[in-house]
């Protein structure tokens, strides 16, 4: 059967969702369009991860569901599981075929030919994304692959060699979505430091964030991820000079351990780390600072994960990312056998979470009384308030009409509750 309307489900990463978008533009440039919610699609193309055990088992899941419910149509798979682990979803009976990452911009082209019987020259095809469906805020891929070779991670094996995308294209694509009436764009890739390093261009990341601050519309762009021996005073300062640059840091810790640090082959020590969180509090007025922590890594000791649990309590972060470390085939963590045992590592995760729960109502309690610039994203359940993230990230819930959604405006902070926020419309309605 010839496919006439399609669906994809992203699993893990932003950069995930990028592609997931860029493939739903480019089966619409074919002609084939999205199905509804919850009815069964000729087509099935599920983008899926493998960073972890449970992201493989998730993705494996959705693959299995999707040939159950789409019983008479296409099931594709591709993705970070498709790379790692092929030969189990193509054994999948009802799986039509598996692309790998690196085969990606070949499923339109293949869908196309073996599924339409297009034959001669194919429909322009997108090279990027013109909206981000169902979001406010557009992700925008402009890297991909890494160079480095931390000793609990897979990343590098399933994604390959650092590539850049063009500049100007990535230009192109930020004026697309401001065009379609996105107001934050947030650049991301597998490692953001990396942008530009396969050109031998270390300043790529800077100029870039530099030219899309001049493109007309966009009133916030964020980079989702950056490593700590990546921040430079160039970039700082950059993003201190200008309002349209949101001061929200994700700066990937995974341990406060120098020793954990070490075995975890991290490109840093805490000094490193502590350095540059002090350089981004010094340059502009409150940023946002959240991080990633593993609790339980091979060999982390009590007095580790104190040095751990301590070094966190000091940076003080807006929001921490918590995970338990699993072991993950493929990497050389996973041959070691000093594994943490799995109770101490729920404990570690508790004690880390609790932690992380006292930090964010810290962050949150402090702009009560202070007016945020918020982007409003929809209603939330239950309450139906409306509700968004303020450009210090944290959420924030007001009454107020549809017509806000999607855009930008500013909100008094009445309350602050488990790391959440209470506001009100203020006064001077300035809507971005």
């Amino acid at each position: 059967m010839n496919p006439r309307n399609f669906r994809i489900q992203e699993l893990g990463c932003k950069v995930n969702q990028w592609e997931g978008q860029l493939l739903r533009e480019g089966f619409r440039a074919l002609g084939l369009r999205e199905a509804p919610k919850d009815s069964p699609a000729d087509l099935y193309v599920i983008n899926s991860c493998s960073v972890t055990a449970s992201g493989g088992a998730r993705s494996r899941n959705l693959l299995r569901r999707a040939v159950r419910e789409n019983s008479s149509g296409h099931v594709l798979v591709t993705g970070c599981y498709a790379e790692s682990d092929r030969e189990v979803c193509v054994g999948i009976p009802g799986v039509t075929a598996a692309f790998g990452n690196q085969e990606k911009e070949s499923i339109v082209p293949w869908v196309a030919r073996r599924l339409l019987g297009m034959d001669g020259e194919l429909p322009e095809l997108p090279r990027g994304i013109t909206d981000f469906a169902g979001h406010t805020r557009a992700f925008v891929k402009v890297q991909d692959g890494c160079r480095d070779n931390c000793s609990f991670c897979i990343i590098p094996s399933l994604r390959g060699e650092v590539t850049s995308r063009d500049e100007d294209e990535i230009l192109e694509e930020v004026g697309a979505l401001a065009a379609a009436g996105k107001r934050e764009v947030v650049f991301t890739g597998i490692h953001m430091g990396y942008y530009g390093y396969d050109r031998q261009d270390e300043h790529a990341i800077t100029r870039l964030c530099q030219r899309a601050a001049a493109v007309g519309g966009m009133n916030r762009i964020k980079l989702s991820s950056i490593e700590v021996h990546e921040i430079t005073e160039e970039l700082v300062n950059l993003f201190a000079s200008n309002e349209v640059f949101v001061p929200h840091f994700h700066l990937p810790l995974q341990a406060g351990s120098d020793k954990t640090l070490r075995q975890m082959r991290r490109k840093y020590n805490t000094q490193r780390f502590r350095d540059a969180v002090a350089l981004l509090r010094s340059k502009m007025p409150a940023p946002a600072i959240t991080t990633d922590v593993i609790v339980g890594f091979p060999g982390e000791t009590d007095d580790d994960f104190a040095e751990s649990l301590a070094f966190c309590r000091e940076m003080n972060f807006a929001k921490m990312h918590v995970f338990p470390y699993s072991v993950r085939e493929g990497t050389d963590a996973a041959l070691r056998t000093d594994k943490v045992h799995d109770a101490v590592i729920d404990h570690r995760r508790h004690a880390m979470g609790d932690l992380d729960m006292v930090m964010a109502q810290e962050w949150a309690q402090s702009f009560v009384g202070k007016t945020s610039l918020t982007l409003i994203e929809e209603r939330t359940l239950g309450h139906g308030r409306l509700t968004g993230l303020t450009d210090r990230f944290v959420r924030v819930d007001l009454e107020g009409p549809d017509e806000l959604m999607g855009q930008i405006v500013p909100v008094d902070i009445t309350a602050a509750h488990e790391g959440k926020l209470q506001g009100k419309l203020a006064m001077a309605n300035d809507v971005r």
